[in-house]
C-alpha cells in the first residue's frame, strides 16, 4: 500500500450532451397546461417516495422514486414521451428525475414544477390516492398476473481504427448487446442480456518433423465461432422497500459502473478498470444495495470473482466487494469502493481492490473529474500491484457536439509483468456528435506512451459509433 499515498486526484464529468429543453412552471401554470390541452405533457413523473406518492398526487402521474437504485431503468419506458413534467415535494429529486433524463438521452421538454405538490395542494387543486390503484394491483397479484412491461435493451458499440505505426487498418465491436428487461410490478423486475459470440481466430500454425524440419501445412478452418452468444446478465430484482434493494444472478458489479455513466463515453473507451485490468462487469452472485438518506448510499456483493461464464473454481471462494455513493447535490458525484478476491490455488495471494471516484458538473455543459484505483497482488500474483489515475473532462460547445479529453497514468510495480500497459501514459481526445437521441459518433485520437523508451509507442486515430435502444 505503499503507492496508496500516490494521490487520487479526483474531479469529475456528467453528461449533457442532448438538445433537452428545461422549462421552469409553478403548479398554476401547471394546472392550466394539464387542463387547457395546450402543451399538455404526455407523462408526468412524480419523483417522492411511495408512501408519499400514495397519500396523494397529481392525477395521470407515474411515481419514480428519485433515489431508488432503479430509476434509472424505470425512466427508460418515458423517454418517448414529449414533453414530461416533473415535480416532488421540493426541487431536489425533481432536479435529480431531470438529470437522469439526460443522462440517458432525453432530448425532449421537460416541464419543472418548482413549488411541486406543496404548492399544487396549495392552489386548491384536487390530488388522486394511490389506494384504489393499490387495490387494483392487489388483485392482480394474487392472480399472479404481472401487471408489467417487457423493454428491449440493445447496445452496440463499433470502432474503425487505423493504427499509425503499423499503417494498417481495422475495425472492430467493443460492444454488442441483446436483451429484455420485465418490470412484473413496482417490486419485482428481472432482465436478460447476451453478448455477441467470438469470431474463430487461428495463425502462425508450425509444423516439424523430428529433426526439426518444417513440414508443409493445408489447413481450412470454417468451423464459424467459439460460441455465438452467450449469457451475460441474467438477474431477478427484489426492490424490497424504498431504500433496500437486492439483485440474485448474473448480475452488473458496481465496481466501475458509476465512473462508466459519468464518463458517459464508453462507446469511445472503457473506464480504468476495465480498459487496463479486465475486471468482467458482470459476475455470478448477489448484491445488496441501501439508500441510507439522499446523500448517503451503500452497495455490497457476494460473487464467484470469474465472471458470469465461469461457475465457480475448484476451491468454491469468493469475491467479496462493496461500495459507498455519495452524491450531495445534482453536481457532484463521488463513490468508494473495495473488493477482496481470493483464489482457490494453493500459494497466490489474496486480490484487494481499492478505488475513489469524484465528478462534478458545474454547468450544464461541462464536466470533469476523475478516479484513482489501487491493485495489490493483480490476478493473485504475489507483489505484483498495479495502481494509476484517469482524469476525464468533456465539454459541449454546442448543440449535440462536445468535445472531450482524458489521460491516464498507470503503474506496475512488478518489473517482470508482462502486459501490452506496461508503465506508461494514454491520451485521448476527439469530438463527439449525436445526431439523434441515443445515437452518438466519434472521431478521436488514442495514443499509449510508454515510460520505457524500450517499450513500443502505440497511436491510433478512430472513428466510433455507438447507438442503444
Amino acid at each position: 500500500m505503499k503507492h496508496f499515498s500516490a494521490l487520487l486526484l479526483v474531479i469529475l464529468l456528467s453528461t449533457g450532451l442532448s438538445g433537452q429543453t428545461i422549462t421552469k412552471i409553478n403548479s398554476e401554470e401547471a394546472y392550466n397546461l394539464i387542463n387547457t390541452g395546450k402543451d399538455t405533457p404526455e407523462c408526468i413523473i412524480d419523483g417522492r417516495t411511495a408512501a408519499m406518492f400514495a397519500a396523494g398526487h397529481i392525477e395521470n402521474a407515474v411515481n419514480i422514486n428519485a433515489f431508488d437504485n432503479n430509476a434509472d431503468e424505470l425512466l427508460v419506458e418515458y423517454l418517448t414521451c414529449t414533453p414530461i413534467m416533473v415535480y416532488c415535494t421540493n426541487q431536489r429529486r425533481a432536479e435529480t428525475i431531470i438529470e437522469k433524463l439526460k443522462s440517458l438521452g432525453y432530448d425532449g421538454e421537460i416541464f419543472f414544477v418548482t413549488d411541486g405538490i406543496n404548492g399544487w395542494k396549495a392552489n386548491g387543486y384536487e390530488t388522486t390516492s394511490s389506494k384504489e390503484t393499490e387495490a387494483v394491483a392487489d388483485k392482480s397479484a394474487k392472480k399472479n398476473e404481472p401487471s408489467g412491461k417487457l423493454s428491449p435493451i440493445v447496445q452496440v458499440f463499433g470502432t474503425a481504427a487505423y493504427h499509425v505505426e503499423d499503417n494498417h487498418y481495422s475495425y472492430g465491436f467493443g460492444r454488442a448487446h441483446l436483451g429484455f428487461q420485465y418490470q412484473f410490478n413496482k417490486d419485482w423486475s428481472a432482465k436478460m442480456i447476451i453478448d455477441r459470440g467470438r469470431p474463430t481466430t487461428l495463425n502462425n500454425i508450425s509444423v516439424t518433423d523430428s529433426a526439426g524440419n518444417p513440414l508443409n501445412l493445408d489447413y481450412t478452418l470454417n468451423e464459424g465461432s467459439y460460441y455465438t452468444m452467450w449469457l451475460k446478465f441474467a438477474s431477478l430484482k427484489w426492490q424490497v422497500n424504498d431504500r433496500l434493494s437486492l439483485v440474485g444472478g448474473a448480475l452488473l458489479q458496481n465496481h466501475y459502473i458509476t465512473q462508466e455513466r459519468f464518463w458517459g463515453l464508453r462507446f469511445v473507451s472503457q473506464t480504468f478498470q476495465d480498459l487496463y485490468w479486465h475486471i468482467p462487469s458482470t459476475d455470478l452472485g448477489f448484491r445488496a444495495n441501501f439508500r441510507l438518506n439522499d446523500v448517503f448510499s451503500f452497495d455490497a456483493a457476494i460473487t464467484n470473482g470469474e465472471g458470469p461464464r465461469v461457475k465457480q473454481d475448484a476451491s468454491g471462494k469468493v469475491k467479496y466487494a462493496a461500495g459507498l455513493n455519495i452524491n450531495p447535490g445534482g453536481k457532484f458525484s463521488s463513490r468508494i469502493y473495495y473488493h477482496n478476491r481470493t483464489s482457490g490455488i494453493e500459494g497466490e495471494e489474496t486480490e484487494h481492490m481499492y478505488s475513489v471516484f469524484a465528478g462534478i458538473k458545474p454547468f450544464e455543459t461541462f464536466r470533469i473529474g476523475g478516479e484513482f484505483n489501487y491493485m495489490q497482488n493483480l490476478n493473485n500474483i504475489s507483489q505484483t500491484d498495479s495502481y494509476g489515475f484517469s482524469l476525464y473532462s468533456a465539454w459541449e460547445f454546442m448543440e449535440n457536439t462536445q468535445i472531450f479529453a482524458r489521460y491516464d497514468k498507470l503503474f506496475y510495480d512488478e518489473k517482470q509483468l508482462t502486459s501490452p500497459f506496461i508503465n506508461g501514459n494514454a491520451l485521448m481526445g476527439g469530438i463527439v456528435y449525436s445526431p439523434l437521441q441515443r445515437i452518438n459518433i466519434s472521431l478521436n485520437y488514442q495514443g499509449w506512451l510508454p515510460d520505457d523508451k524500450n517499450n513500443r509507442l502505440m497511436n491510433q486515430i478512430l472513428f466510433s459509433t455507438g447507438f442503444t435502444f
